[in-house]
């Protein structure tokens, strides 16, 4: 097998937090990533779906090291980034580059966007003296943006035009590898269709490697060669794509594909209705997290977590009954 570029092992993140808000409260722990595990082959795109609130975008930044895992590892090309060195340090901040949920708040207002789309090739030395601009509008060429527009600011910009301005700024940096952080969710559906041809478009040309993060399965499948679906922190089904669209192999699955709109009433698949309202990530049930939520549940649901196991050739599941209920 193929070493991965990408690779988490066993990683968990919480943060402290006060309840109701006091400054003086007693804190508690939000546990948002626990034991997740994921793989990234070179040239792969890996989706990673769920709700609002189930880790996606902390394991986007554990991925890319803008956070530090409490526990587990994080190994870009098999070693472990706490154990880079000053110059493999620099060389993971220009190869592993990130997109941006919201593309308003991760640009400087202050600063032109010509400008922002040209730091890195300073800060990475990737640019001759004085050829920078040259660069940075070549950068704004590819990614639809007219080049007279190098002097703006930000607020001068649409939501989609702004995206676009992310994406160039990460491709400044030459990467092998982007995380997308729900790249298109701030979108109009005619803008978000743009944007995802224009990342499948540089991931082919770029031969660049991805994870795309949404709660969206719709465009996850339209671009993933993986999906990973996680759930209160965990990973609760990982599987290709296609696969898991045939046939997934998880309750909480099921009820996502169903909840995606179809273009007519007959193809759209019945419901499944999740009993009351998700547990928050801080204090997940006994069991398997799941339980709560799943028409599905037994007794051992409720008394014995399921472990990640596979189902299929490259299908995994983490439930009790998946084999009995999602049958050929």
């Amino acid at each position: 097998m193929t070493q991965p570029i990408l690779e988490a092992l066993a990683v968990s993140k919480s943060f402290a937090l006060r309840d109701n808000g006091h400054p003086g409260g007693p804190k508690r722990l939000l546990k948002a990533v626990d034991q997740v595990s994921l793989a990234l082959a070179p040239g792969e795109t890996l989706g990673i779906a769920g709700e609002s609130g189930c880790g996606k975008s902390t394991m986007a930044k554990l991925l890319t090291g803008l956070l530090p895992p409490d526990n587990g590892t994080i190994r870009f090309e098999g070693t472990d980034l706490q154990q880079l060195q000053r110059e493999q340090q620099r060389r993971f901040r220009r190869s592993v580059q990130m997109i941006f949920q919201d593309p308003f708040a991760s640009l400087n207002p202050r600063l032109r966007i010509g400008d922002a789309i040209a730091e890195p090739f300073q800060i990475h030395g990737l640019a001759p003296a004085g050829s920078s601009r040259d660069q940075a509008t070549l950068l704004m060429r590819q990614v639809g943006l007219a080049p007279e527009l190098y002097d703006r600011f930000p607020h001068e910009f649409s939501g989609g035009q702004r995206q676009r301005i992310g994406i160039a700024r990460a491709l400044a940096a030459q990467p092998t590898v982007i995380v997308a952080d729900e790249p298109v969710s701030s979108l109009d559906i005619s803008i978000q269709a743009q944007i995802i041809n224009l990342l499948l478009e540089l991931k082919q040309h770029q031969g660049l490697t991805m994870v795309v993060i949404s709660h969206d399965l719709a465009v996850l499948h339209h671009m993933s060669d993986r999906i990973a679906v996680m759930y209160l922190g965990a990973l609760v089904e990982l599987a290709p794509a296609g696969a898991l669209f045939r046939r997934c192999r998880h309750p909480y699955t099921e009820a996502l594909l169903a909840a995606i709109p179809r273009l007519h009433p007959r193809e759209q698949p019945p419901a499944v209705r999740l009993q009351l309202e998700p547990s928050t990530s801080d204090g997940p049930p006994n069991g398997c997290r799941f339980h709560p939520r799943c028409p599905y549940a037994l007794d051992i649901c409720r008394h014995q977590a399921p472990r990640l196991e596979e189902q299929a050739p490259g299908h995994a599941a983490a439930c009790h009954r998946s084999n009995e209920l999602f049958k050929p």
